[in-house]
């Protein structure tokens, strides 16, 4: 009887590792992920930052403090993080707020991937970027594949985006 509970516990064991590893990502490495990168369709030339600076609301330099969660739209992984705006440029948005980039990780057929879009990676937990995003009725900004955030790796590449930015706004 001993031996029959055991196999029964084990079995239901197994079977629920197997589901886990299988359909959600939280046995995955996200560092194992295949990446699958996809061409965007813009609706202009958005490396011409005067046409970038009229297409969107806001432009800031932040700070991404963490991932905030994860939203499929139409069909496709989106993901949102938690931004603290530390110097607006374009527009007066405060203290912390949730920008949506498109792509993001996904199971298909017991297979983690990352998708991203014109080779964009993911945000990255710490960084500093300058973001250009757009207003939503959804509760967060959302930011283009591509155009949409530059990290900056020191001050002197933050000072030369803002000043590009600001030349960018006098100029219309």
């Amino acid at each position: 009887m001993k031996k029959l509970t055991m196999i029964i516990i084990l079995s239901f064991l197994g079977i629920g590792i197997f589901s886990i590893k299988y359909f959600t990502t939280l046995l995955d490495s996200k560092d194992s992920a295949i990446i699958v990168n996809k061409p965007y369709s813009f609706k202009d030339h958005y490396q011409d930052k005067q046409k970038l600076v009229k297409a969107v609301d806001n432009i800031f330099i932040g700070e991404v403090i963490r991932e905030n969660g994860n939203e499929k739209y139409t069909g496709k992984p989106n993901t949102q993080f938690l931004v603290r705006i530390t110097q607006n440029i374009k527009g007066s948005l405060l203290g912390d707020i949730t920008i949506n980039q498109e792509g993001g990780y996904y199971k298909k057929n017991g297979y983690l991937y990352l998708l991203t879009y014109e080779k964009s990676p993911l945000l990255k937990k710490n960084q500093m970027y300058l973001f250009a995003v757009t207003n939503t009725k959804k509760g967060y900004f959302e930011m283009m594949p591509k155009y949409g955030s530059t990290l900056l790796d020191n001050e002197d590449e933050k000072l030369k985006q803002i000043d590009d930015i600001k030349k960018a706004l006098e100029e219309m």
